[in-house]
């Protein structure tokens, strides 16, 4: 009973891990903003930690992966597990203080690919924390799997892999993945057995993922603004999406009493009072349509549905300048030069003031104007700074980062 605990144990949370840290990797940078989150002054208060975030992120998700792959092949069980119930711990805290004060609504365990509600979040992290503990129990009955134990735990490990990142996601990257690092450690177990050059493959393959989408956009585009997502349709709420829930306190005097009555909106009826005042407290916010805050607009006018009626219009989105590549820009210049040529309505997005706006534009002698949007949403668009979005109608036909730029089809 306890080797069937401790095996079923090893492949859940090795499994998950690696879903889990692949998912993060895929978009990197959204999750270092989900880090920011975490760090303002109303959650932790830990700001000095905000400039290392991205840093952070891409850690965090090489830990995951590195921790999972060593589970699942029993490589250096003391650190393995201790790190591994320490980090489940953590973010056990973490979720319950986000959800009971209700501080985080989005984890960003799972990155856009999967919203947890702050609860569900937590009771995810109150199991694996259970697992986790079994694990850290028994460590000293985790080996190095020989090779007809390689299989024993590689083969359920993929399913496991198929199940989360297939049934619950709708994703089959996560599977390739965790079948080619597995692959390159058993052939490489063949021939060198030290345990850290082994997991050093796993931490590798998550580095280059990282670099890749970092320095590109990722690979599978979780956000309302995907490729082929249509951004109005987008701003509509769902069917089933739940309204503002707001309690109502009323108090009342009747003949020197005074009475207190509760509502979710309507005026009580109370024989005798008359009113004295109400308090109000939000028990749910209203449920967000997947496209919000994003807008088109100048300080005197609002230009949102006009532009989104267009066909054939060419949208960078710089969210910062600061932060933008003096790269970019120059090869923006040429892009969106060719693109008025070729008749395409050429405009950029930035949460910019007015004046920084216009200065961006002599500072490239650009030949299009720039509108304000909402930084985060512009942080959601598109994971670059800049970025190009060519869209018809406001289907999102092609999105690029800056240095994918020759691979824009005009």
């Amino acid at each position: 009973m306890k080797n069937t605990l401790l095996y079923i144990s090893r492949l859940l949370v090795g499994s998950l891990l690696i879903v889990s840290g692949v998912v993060k990797a895929n978009d990197t940078m959204g999750f270092s903003y989900k880090l920011v989150d975490y760090f303002t002054e109303g959650v932790l208060g830990m700001e000095f930690l905000q400039p290392y975030t991205l840093l952070m992120a891409g850690v965090i998700c090489a830990v995951e992966i590195v921790l999972g792959a060593a589970l699942i092949f029993g490589l250096k069980s003391k650190l393995v597990t201790i790190a591994n119930l320490a980090m489940m711990l953590f973010f056990t805290f973490l979720t319950f203080y986000s959800a009971y004060f209700n501080k985080v609504t989005d984890c960003g365990c799972f990155g856009d690919a999967l919203k947890l509600k702050p609860w569900e979040t937590f009771q995810k992290d109150v199991v694996l924390s259970f697992f986790s503990i079994i694990l850290f129990i028994y460590h000293k009955q985790i080996f190095p799997n020989k090779k007809e134990e390689d299989f024993k735990c590689i083969l359920p490990s993929i399913v496991l892999i198929i199940l989360f990142a297939v049934g619950v996601i709708g994703w089959w990257f996560p599977v390739f993945f965790a079948v080619l690092i597995y692959a390159i450690m058993f052939v490489a177990k063949r021939f060198d057995t030290n345990s850290w050059r082994l997991l050093s493959i796993s931490a590798i393959a998550t580095g280059l993922f990282v670099y890749y989408t970092l320095n590109h956009l990722p690979i599978e585009d979780f956000r309302p603004y995907a490729v082929e997502k249509n951004i109005v349709e987008g701003m509509v709420p769902a069917p089933d999406a739940l309204p503002e829930l707001t309690e109502y306190m009323w108090t009342f005097d009747v003949n020197g009493k005074t009475v207190t009555k509760t509502t979710f909106g309507d005026y009580p009826v109370v024989e005798g009072g008359k009113n004295i005042g109400v308090t109000t407290k939000t028990l749910r916010e209203a449920e967000e349509p997947p496209v919000h805050d994003f807008t088109i607009e100048t300080e005197a006018q609002d230009d949102t549905e006009l532009i989104l009626g267009k066909d054939n219009v060419l949208m960078i989105v710089a969210y910062d300048f600061k932060k933008s590549s003096d790269e970019g820009f120059k090869a923006i210049k040429t892009l969106t030069d060719n693109a008025i040529t070729k008749g395409y309505t050429v405009i950029g997005l930035t949460a910019e003031d007015a004046p920084t706006r216009a200065s961006k534009i002599k500072e490239y002698n650009l030949n299009f104007p720039f509108y304000f949007c909402d930084g985060t949403a512009l942080k959601t668009v598109v994971r670059a700074n800049p970025g190009i979005l060519e869209i018809d109608k406001a289907t999102i036909k092609q999105k690029l980062h800056w240095r994918d730029i020759d691979q824009l089809e005009l």
